[in-house]
């Protein structure tokens, strides 16, 4: 039996802020250094008014590429929040051991077998660690797998098991994953690292893997 690790689907990294080094210079620094040499400067031997002028043009320059370049990578990140947004409503290929069903009570996913096995079978389980539905899908070859379940009454209406965890049993997987309908795309304060909000949980944009 193969026993699927417990995997959280999102992968927090605490981002801080460092200052900047020593030998940075913005331009108010410049400015003063600027001052003090035209206070300090021999006055039989002045300064070329020409180069000050290269000098404060060549500063500009650097410091209007740092806030077009800042001002890109914005517009980068509204546009990639404004493409996720055009997801809800739909289904997306998250990573973890737990499914969900959809509007039909389906559940489907996926995974990667990485050796060839005579005996492969999906479990799902409930909270309480029972076996809600077995599934027997007997020889395979190497290569993805895909697996759905629908969870339907003797009527053909869905069943409402919840969140179920997905064991794969027989054989040595990776990548396992199932399909979640994206309910909102949250965006922090900061502009940064959007979130998909799903019936599966939350996820990185990035943690996406298809969408249909």
């Amino acid at each position: 039996m193969t026993t699927i690790a417990e995997t959280s689907p999102l992968n927090t990294t605490t981002a801080r802020s460092n200052p900047l080094p020593a030998s940075s210079l913005n331009q108010a620094d410049f400015l003063r250094l600027m001052t003090a040499q035209l206070k300090m400067q021999d006055p039989f031997k002045p300064l070329d008014s020409n180069d000050m002028v290269a000098q404060m043009a060549q500063f500009s320059t650097v410091a209007g590429i740092e806030e077009m370049n800042g001002s890109l990578r914005k517009l980068n990140e509204n546009n990639r929040i404004g493409d996720a947004s055009s997801w809800l409503g739909r289904n997306v290929l998250v990573p973890g051991n737990k499914a969900v069903p959809n509007e039909t009570g389906q559940y489907a996913g996926e995974f990667y077998l990485t050796a060839p096995t005579k005996d492969l079978s999906i479990d799902f389980l409930n909270d309480r660690g029972e076996i809600v539905q077995a599934i027997e899908l007997g020889e395979q070859e190497a290569g993805p797998i895909v697996f759905e379940w629908d969870a339907l009454d003797g009527n053909g209406k869905p069943l409402d098991h919840g969140p179920l965890k997905v064991r794969v049993n027989g054989g040595v997987i990776v990548g396992l994953s199932s399909w979640a309908k994206v309910e909102a795309v949250q965006s922090p304060t900061d502009g940064a690292n959007a979130r998909l909000i799903t019936t599966n949980g939350e996820y990185w944009l990035s943690d996406a893997m298809r969408l249909r």
